[in-house]
């Protein structure tokens, strides 16, 4: 096109030097203006390079049909509308005649957007351009990146993250050079590592990294660009816990058998981090010992855990070295504690061990084991115990009758003793109280000892078997109060009882054995297990003598015990109350516990069936027993209930029948 133009300009030119030379041989014939033909066409003068964001100027030129430049396109009144295609604004979007100025008019174009567009013009009310152009929007140079990723993974798991350059306008930048000199780093509570190398490979501006992570918590990964200084960052991580891989199980370094002991399971991912939805993943855990028991729990369910850890109580019995072990239910995933080492609890009985025969009055060995309430052997009891009391059941006196826990050496005391009957007995052991504070255990022994400075004094001496039943003890806070030696008695009796019974009080104190027996069997020493120490019973519960007995029934006048007396010994430590009743045929019935009424606090003795014969309120002054009461029971016919007031609080009390007394005995832990 440009050499037709250029072939029809030399061609004018030649016309007119024609003529002019035609004009100097021939005659003047004055001077002749060409103009432009009519409109034919449009020209465009494009820019190299066209940037999104950045206007660019489109030039446009109006051309008749010999090509020649219509610099007054003005005149001619036409008009012409101007489109572009995609996100591109165009200015002026009409151009008329006087757009032009010199055959050139002047669009400006702006586009954000890297696209390619098509800018066109075309006649007012036409539907053909006279015009188009396809032009490329290019990306404007990097500005950022965008890091596209999962918003968790797993612990452990590689994952992808893709890098996207951007413009400033986000439009994706396509240089060949970027990528090539990367920095990565990691904020949040957990850290990632790269995987595969330090560079990410970008193709059409776009690349892929890997990266994995072994920490729960959250982490953003942050990306740039040390040319340039342009970075780009992830949204927030989260790094879930890996599956199931152990247990960690956490315990004390000593236990005692029998007694609660905290146990912390805590669930863990290779990783070494704490599943913490082990309550909705698990399966629950088995747990069991090295030791020769089991443990209880045995099995924990997934709905204990909280987090990720289980906080529970567990008990073992056996006093030995264990360590517990967890283990996934129907899976291989384990733990274990360090070594436990479990304790024997409180002494609780004991065992006597005797040869099969010896003589009268001459020594033998014998061997005492202690153990606590699951038979383990009591291996600290020379720390742990009191002092025992040797019991037979035989009509003779066994020497020594009390044992220092100092003679047990792990449990076990071998001593020499002797006895001074020849006849077929047992032999049992008794420890005189609980080594905790504030309780008190008396062995019948020494109850036997008091009560038989008063049998004398009861009446009606029939011929009965001697019956000690010990029931509870209560114990509380000490309160130590002045022992007072003095013997009171109710203001019932008369002056030749209460000389009587202190001239009996103040006689020296003789050993008396526990029970007696009329059988005189060979003498057979048995291995036998101890009874252990009388424990509380419910308050309820009916206290009565070894003796299978029937049933109350229609009972008679004749038939109810009557309480005939009441006094009370008073030494040192303790005081006993003395209750006398004569009893008819049949059995009683008794039930102590703990009572406050009136203001103050009262051990209670229900009796049945009995009635009472003598005072119904007593008053003692005495460091241990205050008033006491005698009521009958309007729910409960032919029943009395003792009200016996407790001055000292936290005192502990023993009750035993020997014969038709009850002997009720209270004295400071």
């Amino acid at each position: 096109m440009i050499l037709n133009k250029l072939g029809l300009r030399i061609k004018l030119i030649l016309s007119i030097v024609s003529l002019i030379l035609l004009q100097y041989n021939a005659s003047y014939a004055g001077t002749i203006v060409i103009k432009p033909g009519q409109f034919d066409h449009f020209t465009l003068q494009i820019p190299d390079k066209i940037l999104a964001g950045e206007n660019f100027v489109m030039k446009v030129y109006v051309y008749d049909a010999n090509n020649n430049l219509i610099t007054n396109f003005s005149e001619y009144g036409k008009e012409f509308k101007v489109e572009v295609s995609g996100s591109s604004t165009v200015q002026p979007s009409v151009l008329g005649g006087a757009s032009f100025s010199g055959g050139v008019a002047n669009i400006l174009i702006s586009n954000k957007k890297a696209e390619n567009i098509t800018f066109s013009i075309r006649e007012s009310g036409g539907t053909v351009p006279v015009i188009s152009k396809d032009l490329a929007v290019l990306p404007n140079k990097l500005d950022h990146f965008v890091l596209q990723s999962k918003t968790a993974v797993n612990a452990g798991t590689i994952f992808d993250v893709r890098v996207i350059a951007k413009d400033m306008f986000d439009n994706t930048v396509s240089d060949l050079e970027i990528g090539r000199d990367i920095k990565i780093t990691s904020t949040g509570t957990s850290s990632i590592k790269m995987v595969g190398g330090s560079t990410i490979d970008f193709k059409n501006g776009a690349g892929t990294a890997s990266f994995v992570s072994e920490k729960t918590g959250d982490v953003a990964i942050e990306l740039q660009e040390v040319l340039t200084g342009s970075t780009g960052k992830t949204q927030s991580i989260a790094i879930n816990p890996a599956l199931l891989s152990n247990f960690t199980i956490q315990a004390p370094k000593s236990i005692t058998a029998g007694e609660p002991f905290d146990l912390l399971i805590a669930a863990y991912d290779p990783y070494g981090n704490i599943v913490k939805n082990y309550a909705a993943v698990g399966s629950g855990i088995k747990l069991s010992t090295t030791g020769s028991s089991k443990i209880e729990p045995s099995f924990i369910t997934p709905s204990e855990f909280r987090n990720g850890q289980a906080v529970i109580k567990a008990v073992y019995e056996k006093a030995e070295d264990i360590q517990v072990l967890a283990k996934e239910n129907n899976r291989d995933q384990e733990g274990r504690t360090d070594n436990i080492m479990v304790m024997n609890a409180s002494p609780d009985h004991f065992v006597v061990i005797t040869p099969d025969t010896a003589l009268s009055g001459q020594k033998f060995k014998i061997k005492i084991e202690a153990y606590d309430r699951f038979n383990n052997i009591v291996s600290n009891f020379n720390l742990t115990g009191n002092d025992l009391g040797l019991i037979t059941s035989g009509t003779g006196t066994i020497t020594p009758a009390r044992i220092s826990p100092s003679d047990f050496i792990n449990g076990v005391a071998v001593l020499n003793v002797l006895y001074d009957k020849a006849e077929s007995f047992l032999i049992s052991a008794k420890m005189f109280g609980e080594k905790t504070s504030g309780s008190i255990t008396m062995k019948e022994q020494e109850i036997a000892r008091e009560i038989s400075k008063i049998e004398k004094k009861v009446k009606s001496q029939k011929t009965v078997d001697r019956e000690v039943v010990p029931l509870k003890k209560v114990t509380g806070e000490k309160k130590k109060k002045a022992p007072k030696e003095a013997i009171h008695e109710v203001k019932t009796a008369n002056t030749q009882q209460k000389t009587e019974t202190q001239k009996e009080v103040t006689k020296a104190e003789k050993p008396l054995s526990m029970a007696k027996k009329e059988s005189q069997e060979p003498l057979q020493v048995k291995k036998m297990p101890i009874e252990p120490q009388t424990k509380k019973q419910p308050a309820q519960e009916l206290k009565t003598p070894p003796a299978a007995e029937t049933p109350l029934k229609d009972i008679g006048k004749d038939e109810l015990y009557q309480v005939s007396k009441v006094s009370i010994i008073e030494a040192k430590d303790k005081a006993m109350l003395v209750i006398n009743i004569l009893k008819p045929n049949g059995h009683l019935d008794y039930v102590d516990e703990i009572e406050s009424k009136y203001g103050k606090e009262w051990l209670k003795l229900s009796l049945k069936p009995a009635v009472n014969k003598t005072e119904k309120s007593f008053k003692f002054s005495s460091a241990f027993i205050g008033e006491v009461r005698i009521e009958e029971n309007q729910t409960a016919p032919n029943s009395l209930s003792l009200y016996i007031e407790l001055l000292p609080s936290g005192v502990t009390y023993d009750v035993a029948r020997v014969k038709n007394t009850l002997i009720v005995t209270i004295a400071n832990p």
